[in-house]
């Protein structure tokens, strides 16, 4: 394993250069109008989707050159969201289509509504778990900022070896790799198998940001089985890591060292409770490219995390850096 970077040295390789964000991308559909039930849906509207996906739009809002590394399935699925990826200004040079049976892009159904909203995913056999070591072997790192994974991509193969192959590649480039935790329970064999298997690959990464109960969950690994995610935070941010800890309404956390600071959130009338982390994750790293510090880009996120859920759709939710500026001046002049 190589050697990780330093806090100093992933915030100078942000400054410039390309992102790759590496994972799943889907359509979303939307039953309409805003709080209406799928079951009661006579029409829905159409929108990508997909943590990944997602990412890669909200750092593409900003102006910034962002490629998605991924595998769609080679239908009409698969090349809707092809083309949503390059309308949203994602660079589709590392995407790959797979025509294996039943092999299919993900699709979820979404309700957009600020309490009880239903969403229902398909992801079986899901093309994104596709990418393989022949997908990413050859991707070169010159001219890149950072390396961005997010956590389902491990939850099973070929995809997880991939993973490992990449972010073996970035450290040998000495560029940043960045771990959303992204855990979702229906992807994985277990939550001992992602607990371990998700804790053993942060050990390859400079950034980590997760919630509160991700951490919970890396921390019940068989190294830890103690359940006190926080306290695996701070172990991470004192061996060098970069640690964003986010809490739900209660903000979240930055730990760097032995320092921890506190952040709050933007209070906003919800119109749905999915695609905020998408947004903070893009902004913050958008951000820190404009040369921002981490403290003022991880405000600049939460903004656009309250944003998006007071928006319907997710990736046609992503706020540009004009929105987010005039968002954040209206909260401060309230």
């Amino acid at each position: 394993m190589g050697r990780r970077l330093s806090s100093p040295e992933v915030i100078a390789s942000l400054r410039d250069g390309r992102f790759l964000v590496v994972g799943r991308a889907g359509m979303d559909l939307y039953p309409e109008p805003a709080g209406t039930t799928i079951t009661q849906a006579s029409s829905f509207v159409a929108d990508l989707g997909g943590s990944a996906g997602n990412i890669a739009v909200a750092i593409a809002r900003h102006g910034k050159d962002v490629g998605l590394v991924s595998v769609l399935s080679d239908d009409a699925v698969g090349r809707f969201v092809a083309s949503k990826l390059a309308y949203y200004g994602v660079n589709t040079d590392h995407l790959h289509f797979t025509d294996e049976p039943m092999t299919r892009s993900s699709l979820a159904i979404a309700e957009s509504r600020p309490d009880d909203a239903n969403v229902v995913i398909y992801r079986n056999n899901a093309s994104d778990m596709q990418l393989s070591q022949a997908h990413v072997s050859r991707i070169d790192f010159d001219g890149v900022a950072a390396l961005v994974l997010t956590g389902t991509a491990l939850s099973d193969g070929p995809s997880d070896r991939a993973l490992e192959t990449l972010a073996e590649a970035a450290q040998k480039a000495k560029k940043p790799v960045i771990l959303d935790v992204d855990y979702r329970a229906s992807a994985w064999q277990s939550s001992a198998v992602a607990a371990e298997r998700t804790l053993n690959f942060t050990r390859k990464c400079d950034m980590i940001v997760g919630n509160d109960e991700e951490f919970a969950l890396l921390a019940t690994s068989r190294d830890r089985a103690d359940g006190d995610g926080f306290a695996l935070a701070r172990e991470m941010a004192a061996d060098g890591q970069i640690i964003v800890y986010k809490q739900g309404h209660k903000g979240c956390r930055l730990l760097l060292g032995g320092d921890i600071q506190q952040f709050g959130v933007f209070p906003v009338k919800l119109a749905k409770p999915f695609g905020s982390g998408d947004a903070f994750l893009g902004t913050l790293l958008a951000r820190l490219q404009d040369g921002l510090s981490l403290e003022v880009v991880i405000r600049e996120g939460s903004a656009a995390a309250a944003l998006v859920v007071s928006r319907t759709g997710c990736a046609s939710a992503m706020p540009n850096r004009h929105e987010l500026a005039s968002f954040m001046a209206g909260y401060a002049s309230s």
